[in-house]
């Protein structure tokens, strides 16, 4: 690949291949509009980690991160983690102490 051109990679949460993997060929005319696009992306994510807005950041700005309910997380349920096993165990308000 040349520097005027890109491909796209990316991984899972548990570092598995992502399906769209390589979609974009890295040469001609495609890998390069990829290329300047994801220069323009990654100018934009820039501004949005460095700018000083009153939010929760990227990729949560509209939404509090540290909020995510047992009963609705989706890494907790593809794992099959029994949630009303997690909620007895960790009580709201339990000091845990070592």
């Amino acid at each position: 690949m040349s520097p005027g051109h890109a491909t796209c990679m990316s991984h899972l949460h548990d570092f598995e291949p992502a399906p769209n993997n390589h979609w974009v060929s890295g040469y001609g005319l495609f890998g390069q509009r990829y290329f300047n696009w994801q220069q323009g992306a990654n100018v934009k994510d820039g501004l949005s980690y460095s700018s000083l807005d009153k939010n929760h950041g990227p990729p949560h700005k509209h939404f509090n991160a540290r909020y995510d309910p047992l009963e609705h997380n989706e890494y907790l349920q593809a794992k099959g983690v029994d949630v009303e096993a997690l909620r007895s165990i960790h009580q709201k308000g339990d000091v845990v102490s070592s």
